[in-house]
């Protein structure tokens, strides 16, 4: 489920922050998440398997519509150009859960990671050298 779809007042604070009023248990809760924790940056496009995107990023933003919530921001490169606006439907990554905002992007030491789809989890592994 879309978390946006139980949730209000959805907005970035300090560029990489997403808050919202989620609903659960009965009641609204502020919620918050750190998108710097799962979302990165990889040659000027947004990878949701590593972190810190918001260091080479400039003019963050989302767009909140009634089928997702959309991060757009201009990514730096590898080297060192802007890659012009890049789109990333954080619907797909993000869920309330009981009233607080979670990623379903899972990443391990080794490289590997996975995301949560539904009910299938699906595992990237890194590519072989």
């Amino acid at each position: 489920m879309s978390f946006q779809l139980s949730s209000t007042d959805i907005h970035l604070v300090d560029g990489h922050i997403l808050t919202a009023s989620c609903e659960g248990g009965g009641g609204w809760h502020h919620a918050t998440l750190d998108l710097n924790d799962f979302l990165g940056n990889k040659d000027g496009v947004f990878d949701v398997h590593s972190a810190n995107f918001s260091h080479t990023a400039e003019s963050v933003s989302i767009i909140v519509s009634q089928d997702k919530v959309t991060l757009v921001a201009s990514l730096r490169k590898w080297d060192g150009s802007l890659n012009p606006t890049q789109h990333l439907d954080l619907s797909k990554y993000i869920v309330n859960d009981s009233g607080a905002l979670r990623s379903v992007v899972y990443a391990s030491p080794t490289g590997s990671a996975a995301a949560l789809l539904g009910r299938v989890l699906r595992v990237h592994d890194p590519p072989s050298a």
